[in-house]
């Protein structure tokens, strides 16, 4: 499983990676995308569901660590 870790990365660096990844992706890949950056937590997932894809939370920790999970449709 491919995981996308952006913990560490401040808006917009995780938006811009994970439209790259997805630009590549096929139809039913998946992967785990990692955001801790309160605009990214913000923009990151409202993009993904904006282009029609699957996005489900996995966990948030309590140090404000979102982990989710994108499928490809």
């Amino acid at each position: 499983m491919i995981v996308l870790d952006f913990k560490n990365e401040r808006c917009p660096i995780p938006l811009v990676h994970t439209k790259l990844h997805i630009k590549q992706a096929a139809i039913g890949d998946s992967f785990v995308l990692i955001l801790s950056d309160p605009g990214s937590v913000q923009d990151v997932p409202k993009f993904i569901k904006k282009i029609g894809h699957q996005l489900s939370l996995i966990e948030q920790t309590s140090d404000n660590v979102y982990k989710y999970q994108v499928k490809i449709t």
